[in-house]
C-alpha cells in the first residue's frame, strides 16, 4: 500500500494545499486499514506481527511520522511499537 507523495514543486503558490494533499492520502489509506480488518484506529486489539508468535495487547493508533522515509507507508503503533500494515499477520479488536 505504498503511494508516490510526489515532488517539490518550488515555483507553486504559497498555501498548504501539497500538504492538504499528504492529509488526505493519509486518511485514505487508515480508512482502507479500517475496513481492511473491521479495526478501528484507536480501539483496544490484540495483533500477531509476522514472525513473532507472542500476541501484542493495546490500543492501536497512526503514527504520525515526521520523517520523509516513513510516509510512503501507513505506520501503525501499539504503546511503544512501530509497525507497518504488511507486518501484521492477525489482528482482533477486544
Amino acid at each position: 500500500m505504498e503511494f508516490n507523495q510526489g515532488s517539490f514543486d518550488f515555483d507553486s503558490p504559497g498555501d498548504n494545499s501539497g500538504y492538504r494533499k499528504w492529509q488526505e492520502e493519509l486518511d485514505r489509506m487508515k480508512k482502507q486499514f479500517e475496513t481492511r480488518y473491521g479495526i478501528i484506529l484507536g480501539s483496544r486489539v490484540r495483533l500477531i506481527l509476522t514472525g513473532e508468535g507472542t500476541p501484542l495487547e493495546g490500543i492501536i493508533t497512526l503514527c504520525d511520522s515526521k520523517e520523509p522515509k516513513k510516509r510512503s507507508k501507513l505506520h501503525l503503533r501499539m504503546g511503544k511499537r512501530e509497525f507497518i500494515l504488511a507486518e501484521i499477520e492477525s489482528v482482533m479488536r477486544l
